[in-house]
């Protein structure tokens, strides 16, 4: 027995090991086998079904009941919005784009301009928008909450670089959705952008969402907290049958569409593109609700997104819209409002709203300055066309009438008439650029004070101007920058929901795994909620560089000037690296050190290997001690072997007192602490008593090289040198004032001189103005004889008329008087009346 005992071999002694197991899910097959569903496949396969549609798994009545009041109510919704909805197709109007801007005259060629007020401030801020919200680089960067350690800070930059891989390049789509929204923005007042995990693409998908395509209660104070949000939707048949294979809606007959009803402000957005719309809808448009609301099915009041057809009113899809592990059931938010100015109501208001009316009458101003202006160039007038009728006609600017005129109308003058018309009023003018300003100073986007200052004034002066120039844009910039937050915080969402390592893998070379996206959001836009142009940035950090030229102490000198590098747009790496930024080995250390470069030392560093290798560079005389290496070698070297010295002796302390804790035989106290690292120190000591001896040679040697050679005592020389300048210095001044005193008498002569040729010019002068006086005086005497000759010619002959006169008259009186004694002796003698009569001829009644 005992030999059988012997022989039988030992029996190893086996230690048992704890194996930690995943929880899991086993799942009964029908074929008698089983599937184990791991932690991750378990949140994985719940996150689809909780997020699967659910519309054929609820009760078909309620459905129905759901269905048929929220039809009601958009209704209502949709009819509440009608005025904002025309106020918004006025302002598309007014930009002039589509050609049918409200207003003007209409007679054959008037001017049909529109003001660029609207349109000019749309491009400036779409343009100012998307410079913040979307650079070259990314819209993200990292903003880590709580305490920062190194796995953070890699959790964060893996993160950052994969959304901005996803929002630049993954999602191409995402900058042309965004700058949509931009330009749309300050007319409409609010727009929105909806996120969705798109099935087919396998990747998040942006979608822009005009303000006339979302219905919210009258009620609504709050786009987000408002009871429902109805999304309208216009989708092809092709679009609706790809949704039903991709299992987004159910399949169910739906029939022909109906008539598709587009808001006023879609319709103006068409004339503007140049579209029209065709009588027959051959892409199969049909309308399509899809409401994010509150219903009850039986579980109390839950949030849902139900999408409903509008010419059938039946239910298409039906998702839960709250996190399965959320016991609050809080509603997800899909779409995000970007808001230009926030008002009483859920909508926000745009500058169709502020300034609508200004740019109205900016337009109607300057089309009447240009119609002005037309009609002085092209004649309108009145013609007499002849006949005896009157009529009546109705003229127009630049028109030529015809009109019924007399027969014996013979005077062109007579026959047409220009139409008067007032030319291009200087009011209307003034008042024009009244109107332009007025409407830019509601929404100021310019920097005209700037250039009115001057060139040397202080720099928080010229901050304080951009940021008072830049007062209302910079808060709508602040509310941009938390709309862009939330977009990114659902991308998060998204991505924390279907991101696996598969579709990581198609990405590149990517280093982010899906767990990042699972803690918290650490991630922030790019933009800076308090800047909103690249003036006012560059005078920031110009303040800044100001201000640490003055007190330099305080200040990290390099992170200004990569802040400087970063205003202007250039990239850092044309700044020195930054001291210890790289890990180099010893020998390239000692390399460095012999070419004059600087050299650091890093905590992580093997302090002891370093040291061995510098050590043994220094005392080779090929390297170290040689003539040509140890000038430059020398001198660096001693600060690096102490610093070295330094760094092992702090990490062997620490590590010394790092492993007494781990162990749990150290207490937190002092004097253990300082006996460990006392003990550490004496290990050292032992390594390294050498060190002292070479370091103090190497100390000497690099004195050496380091000592200045002292010149040679020149003082003397100095001195004389300094005399000669002195003397030469005299003799230069004396004749410097000599000249000067030569100067200043010349200046002397030449003054008199000149004061004697003034006072003979003026004489001269004198002279001259005495004889055009006394020629002057000859000649008006003469003139005034001249004049006496003339006037007593002009009363001669004045008085040899009237003495012709007189004697004419007393010639004829006597005749008259003769002849009239004859007529009376004739009458007399033939006792007839004789029909003949003095001075008037023959009596024409007898």
């Amino acid at each position: 027995m005992a030999e059988m005992n012997e022989e039988q071999p030992a029996i190893i002694q086996e230690e048992m090991v704890e194996i930690e197991i995943e929880p899991a899910e086993v799942v009964d097959t029908d074929d008698g086998g089983a599937i184990v569903r791991l932690e991750e496949e378990m949140d994985a396969v719940v996150q689809t079904e909780h997020f699967a549609n659910i519309i054929e798994t609820v009760d078909q009545r309620e459905l129905g009941v759901a269905i048929e009041d929220l039809l009601d109510k958009i209704s209502r919704d949709k009819d509440a919005r009608k005025k904002r909805d025309e106020i918004y197709e006025e302002g598309l109007r007014r930009t002039g784009l589509g050609d049918d801007a409200p207003g003007g005259a209409s007679f054959t060629g008037a001017s049909k301009v529109v003001h660029p007020l609207l349109i000019e401030s749309c491009v400036d801020f779409s343009a100012r928008m998307m410079k913040e919200m979307m650079p070259a680089s990314g819209p993200v960067k990292s903003k880590i909450i709580g305490q920062v350690d190194s796995e953070k800070i890699s959790r964060a930059k893996r993160k950052v670089d994969y959304m901005n891989w996803q929002l630049t390049e993954q999602i191409p789509e995402f900058r042309g959705e965004l700058e949509q929204l931009s330009t749309q923005l300050p007319l409409g007042g609010s727009q929105y952008l909806k996120w969705v995990w798109d099935r087919r693409r396998q990747r998040p998908v942006p979608e822009f969402i005009p303000v006339d395509d979302v219905y919210l209660p009258f009620a609504a104070t709050n786009f987000y907290t408002a009871e429902r949000k109805t999304h309208v939707q216009y989708i092809t048949k092709f679009e609706y049958n790809r949704r039903v294979e991709s299992g987004m809606y159910r399949d169910v007959d739906l029939g022909a569409p109906g008539e598709i009803d587009f808001s006023k402000a879609s319709t103006a957005n068409d004339k503007i593109e140049g579209r029209s719309e065709m009588n027959y809808n051959e892409d199969g448009l049909r309308t399509v609700f899809e409401v994010y609301t509150y219903v009850d099915f039986g579980d109390g009041m839950e949030p849902y997104v139900l999408t409903i057809d509008k010419t059938t009113g039946k239910g298409l899809a039906l998702y839960r819209n709250w996190e399965p592990d959320d016991p609050l059931k809080a509603e997800i938010d899909s779409i995000v409002e970007f808001p230009f100015i926030p008002w009483r109501g859920a909508y926000a208001i745009g500058l169709t709203h502020m300034i609508g009316g200004l740019s109205g009458a900016a337009t109607g101003a300057l089309r009447a300055l240009l119609d002005s202006a037309h009609i002085q160039n092209i004649p309108t007038m009145l013609k007499l066309k002849g006949g005896p009728n009157g009529q009546t006609l109705n003229l127009m600017p630049t028109e030529i009438v015809e009109i019924e005129g007399g027969v014996n109308v013979d005077d062109v003058r007579k026959i047409a008439m220009p139409i008067p018309f007032n030319q291009p009023s200087p009011v209307l003018f003034q008042l024009l650029g009244f109107l332009v300003e007025a409407g830019r100073g509601v929404v100021q986007t310019t920097f005209e004070k700037l250039s009115d200052q001057s060139p040397n004034q202080p720099v928080g002066t010229t901050v304080a101007l951009i940021e008072q120039g830049l007062v209302v844009f910079s808060s709508i910039h602040a509310r941009l920058h938390n709309s862009m937050a939330r977009t990114l915080k659902i991308l998060h969402r998204l991505n924390s929901a279907y991101l696996t390592e598969d579709l990581i893998a198609q990405s590149g070379d990517m280093e982010v795994k899906p767990s990042d996206f699972d803690g918290p959001m650490d991630i922030v836009p790019v933009s800076d909620p308090s800047v909103f142009s690249e003036t006012q940035r560059f005078a920031q950090v110009q303040a800044l560089m100001a201000r640490s030229a003055q007190v330099p102490q305080m200040y990290n000198m390099r992170k200004i000037e990569e802040m400087f590098l970063s205003a202007l747009k250039v990239p850092d790496d044309v700044l020195l690296p930054k001291p210890g930024e790289d890990d180099r080995d010893p020998a390239s250390e000692n390399v460095a050190a012999s070419m004059g470069q600087p050299i650091y030392v890093l905590p992580k560093q093997d302090h002891l290997a370093h040291l061995r290798v510098h050590l043994a560079f220094l005392q080779s005389p090929v390297f170290g001690q040689n003539p040509a290496i140890a000038p430059f070698f020398m001198p660096a070297i001693v600060g690096h072997l102490r610093d070295h010295l330094l760094s092992y002796y702090l990490t062997q302390s620490h590590q010394a007192i790092r492993m007494m804790v781990d162990e749990g035989t150290l207490q937190p106290e002092a004097e253990q602490e300082a006996g460990i690292i006392a003990q550490a120190q004496k290990l050292i000591e032992q390594q390294l008593g050498f060190m002292p001896q070479v370091m103090g040679q190497a100390k000497q040697a690099a004195e050496q090289f380091m000592q200045p050679q002292m010149p040679p005592d020149n003082s003397m020389a100095i001195a004389q040198l300094r005399a000669q300048v002195d003397q030469m210095a005299l003799q230069m001044r004396s004749q410097t004032d000599q000249a000067r005193l030569q100067l200043e008498q010349q200046k002397v002569q030449i003054g008199a001189q000149n004061d004697q040729m003034r006072m003979q010019l003026e004489a001269a002068k004198m002279q001259t103005d005495q004889a055009k006086i006394t020629q002057q005086s000859a000649m008006d005497s003469a003139k005034l004889q001249q004049d006496m000759d003339i006037a007593q010619m002009r009363e001669a002959n004045a008085n040899a008329r009237n003495t012709e006169s007189v004697e004419s008259r007393m010639f004829m009186n006597t005749s008259d008087n003769e002849t009239a004694k004859q007529l009376a002796a004739a009458e007399i003698a033939s006792g007839e009346k004789v029909s003949v009569t003095t001075g008037t001829g023959i009596n024409p009644q007898p």
